[in-house]
């Protein structure tokens, strides 16, 4: 089994478009969170039902889940239905975000520790995310009194469609969603520069870039008692702008205020030697899958990586053929 494997996410269609993001957004606008995702329900339902790699994803994931303790009864189809409905509140809580009506009233975790020191600090940084939770909530942070500036980097098309809606609905945001398929020169030149100003720049580092020239892009690390494999993208640039890097995590509780902020330094500043660079590297995304691993303890359906995340499915079918 290859590494290219695990990219299988990018070769899915994407099942949404600009309209359904457009249409969300005005559900939200008009009726807010709950009758919106009640308007939604329908459309989840069809999604769970007729998305079979997607569902058999999620069932991978929620099994090890349980396995692992984060779940207190063994995964059904009403976990499973429960699991693509926390990912339809997490898209509707990321337009809430960006266009206003969530603010950092609703956070918690965002006076004191942490980012309140790295905020006041003034200093570029990077931001490890992941597609999980509501990472997206530190635009409600951002924007007010515009005390920082935010570059989001996206793998995905999504990035132009999201900023397209966006301009409908945002009066003026202090984030930038810059759609990338490798970082290049160009473009780490440019989160140079905006790292100098003082900018963090926040990127996912649970999934390996599409479309990379490189057979390295990704590393192995333990994750939910399996071997994942995760981008080593993330580290090399945080090692090339010499800056402060951090972790991000931010869930939804049924607690008020309604989402909480995990934020602590990750490293500063990522060191990659040349000697015994990839097992630096190895070491580096091994601190984050246990990080993530922790975060997911409190909110086990908010992991969004619908997709063959361990490379389960294509070693059964090798398995079946013999």
């Amino acid at each position: 089994m290859s590494k290219t494997d695990s990219k299988n996410w990018t070769s899915q269609e994407e099942r949404g478009s600009r309209f359904g993001i457009w249409f969300s957004a005005s559900l939200f606008k008009v009726f807010g969170r709950r009758i919106s995702l009640l308007f939604l329900m329908p459309v989840v339902v069809f999604f769970y039902l007729t998305g079979k790699e997607q569902r058999q994803a999620s069932r991978a994931y929620l099994n090890r889940a349980y396995k692992k303790g984060l779940l207190k009864s063994k995964p059904g189809f009403w976990t499973g239905y429960r699991h693509f409905l926390a990912f339809t509140g997490s898209l509707l809580d990321k337009l809430g975000s960006w266009t206003g009506k969530i603010d950092n009233t609703h956070v918690s975790g965002v006076d004191g520790g942490d980012f309140d020191a790295a905020k006041k600090s003034g200093r570029g940084g990077v931001v490890l995310t992941g597609h999980f939770g509501n990472p997206e909530l530190i635009r409600a942070v951002a924007t007010v009194n515009e005390r920082f500036s935010v570059t989001v980097l996206m793998h995905t098309k999504n990035a132009e469609q999201f900023n397209s809606v966006l301009n409908q609905f945002s009066d003026h945001s202090t984030v930038r969603l810059v759609q990338v398929d490798d970082i290049d020169i160009s473009v780490a030149m440019m989160l140079s520069a905006r790292v100098e100003e003082g900018e963090w720049v926040v990127m996912a580092a649970d999934r390996p870039p599409p479309n990379s020239k490189s057979e390295n892009n990704t590393i192995p690390a333990n994750f939910l008692g399996g071997k994942a494999e995760f981008p080593v993208g993330p580290y090399i640039l945080a090692a090339a702008l010499k800056c402060p890097t951090y972790f991000l995590s931010c869930i939804r509780t049924d607690s008020k205020p309604p989402f909480a902020i995990s934020f602590h330094q990750f490293a500063d500043p990522v060191v990659l030697p040349r000697k015994g660079r990839m097992q630096a590297i190895q070491a580096y995304a091994q601190d984050y899958a246990n990080l993530l691993e922790s975060v997911l303890q409190d909110a086990p359906l908010q992991w969004f990586n619908f997709f063959d995340f361990w490379n389960e499915f294509s070693t059964e079918e090798n398995e079946n053929a013999r």
